[in-house]
């Protein structure tokens, strides 16, 4: 009974370890995977518990759900209710999806999962199946954003600068690993006369042919929002001004590259 006890706890442990990853990717959540695994642990631990209880339907699902509540909330710490709801959404979406590849896969290819590796090689076949998918997902919805989505504001040092998301902007300061966002020259003499033009860096800038640098400038401190709403502080940023005009949609005269989107601003997030 131990040993069974023991591949109870283990199998769950990579299920559940699984799953909450997946929910981490999909949330575009920052969390320490530690703190998945330590919240993957206690759940596992009450399922193997659970087990020698015997408890009845009822009971095993009112704990179950309290002890997955409880959990997540140590695997996220959700900033607020909204947030630790859709968490708990996420998690039974992905955790449906999943025993779903993992009993089609079993079914499809007629696999006896009395083999402890063979049931292990299909818990981690079908997680590489679910994070694929759920990628997949991603550029399914990253094409249904709207412009009017995209439009946000740069604060630097009181000043506002209205720019618009480039999805089709990848530009990035290796050197000194920080985000790179595009202004029209008009900001140069504005932001030169604030004295925040003081720190420079070179920007690689690859096309098909050629691969060119232009002058970047690192700024503290930046801020980016939208209807008066903090959507995320940049400690520091690299900012350029190219020769051509910078003017979107007839108000916009900045841009912000697409990763920053993404990573940063938490784009594309249901």
């Amino acid at each position: 009974m131990k040993v069974y006890l023991d591949y109870m706890f283990l199998e769950n442990l990579l299920v559940n370890y699984i799953v909450l990853y997946v929910v981490n990717v999909f949330t575009k959540s920052e969390n320490k995977k530690i703190y998945l695994l330590i919240s993957s642990m206690i759940l596992s631990i009450y399922i193997t518990i659970s087990s020698i209880l015997n408890l009845k339907i009822i009971e095993d699902i009112i704990l179950r759900v309290l002890v997955v509540n409880f959990t997540l909330y140590i695997a996220y710490f959700p900033n607020n209710l909204k947030e630790y709801l859709k968490k708990q959404i996420y998690y039974y979406l992905i955790y449906f999806m999943y025993v779903g590849i993992v009993i089609s896969i079993t079914l499809f290819f007629d696999i006896n999962l009395k083999n402890v590796l063979l049931k292990i090689l299909v818990y981690l076949i079908s997680g590489i199946i679910l994070y694929i998918f759920n990628k997949f997902l991603w550029k399914m919805w990253k094409t249904n954003i709207k412009n009017d989505k995209l439009t946000y504001n740069l604060l630097i040092d009181g000043q506002e600068i209205p720019c618009f998301i480039d999805t089709g902007s990848n530009v990035y300061d290796f050197v000194n690993n920080l985000d790179v966002i595009f202004l029209d020259k008009m900001w140069y003499e504005v932001l030169l006369d604030k004295r925040l033009l003081k720190e420079t860096t070179n920007i690689a800038i690859r096309t098909v042919a050629t691969e060119d640098f232009i002058t970047g400038y690192i700024l503290k401190d930046v801020q980016i929002t939208k209807r008066k709403k903090t959507i995320c502080n940049l400690k520091r940023v690299v900012v350029s001004f190219p020769p051509q005009t910078i003017n979107v949609l007839g108000r916009c005269s900045g841009i912000i590259g697409y990763n920053l989107y993404i990573e940063k601003m938490k784009g594309v997030i249901l």
